[in-house]
C-alpha cells in the first residue's frame, strides 16, 4: 500500500505540472503580442513585464539589449501604481515613435528625476490589464516561450535559460 501511495503522489505531481503548463500555454495564447514593445529579432522569445523604475528590470534590460540578434522580447509595461514618474515613463515608451530608443533611455536611467511631458498612453492601460489578467503583481515577470517557463524576479541565468549564453 505504501508503494502505491508513493507512486500515486509521484504521478499526481507530474500530471499537475503538465496540466499547469497546458493551462499556461492557453493563457499565453491570449496575450496580444502585437500590443507589446518588441525588442530584437532573435529566435529566443520572451514575454517580459517590466516597470521603468524597477532596478531589477533595468538590470535585465541591460543584459537583454546586448543580444538583439538572438532574442525577441515582448515587453509589457507595468508602472508602479500611484507613482506619477513611473507612469509617465511608461507612457513615454509606449507611445514613442521609436519605442526601443525610448525604452533604452528610460531603463538606462536617463530620464530619472525628469518627468517626461507626455499625454497618457492608452496602450499602457492595456498592458496593465494584460498583467492583471495573468495575475502579474511584481516585476520583472518573464515567460520563456520555448517551454512556457515562468521566471518571477531577476534571474542572472536568464540568458542561459533562453539559450543565448552558455
Amino acid at each position: 500500500m505504501r508503494i502505491f501511495t508513493i507512486l500515486l503522489v509521484f504521478f499526481s505531481t507530474l500530471f499537475a505540472q503538465d496540466l499547469y503548463k497546458e493551462f499556461l500555454k492557453e493563457q499565453v495564447k491570449e496575450i496580444p503580442l502585437e500590443k507589446a514593445v518588441v525588442f530584437g529579432k532573435g529566435k529566443a522569445q520572451l514575454i517580459s513585464f517590466m516597470n521603468p523604475d524597477c532596478s531589477h528590470c533595468r538590470k535585465e534590460w541591460q543584459e537583454l539589449k546586448k543580444h538583439p540578434d538572438k532574442v525577441k522580447v515582448y515587453i509589457f509595461l507595468l508602472p508602479f501604481r500611484g507613482h506619477q514618474e513611473s507612469r509617465a515613463k511608461s507612457d513615454y515608451i509606449a507611445c514613442s515613435k521609436d519605442r526601443i530608443k525610448a525604452s533604452d533611455e528610460v531603463f538606462s536611467g536617463k530620464l530619472d528625476g525628469r518627468l517626461p511631458e507626455v499625454p497618457p498612453c492608452p496602450l499602457v492601460d492595456e498592458h496593465i490589464r494584460i498583467a492583471e489578467s495573468l495575475g502579474v503583481g511584481a516585476t520583472p515577470y518573464n515567460i520563456i516561450l520555448k517551454d512556457y517557463r515562468i521566471i518571477e524576479g531577476y534571474n542572472p541565468q536568464l540568458l542561459q535559460l533562453l539559450g543565448v549564453k552558455r
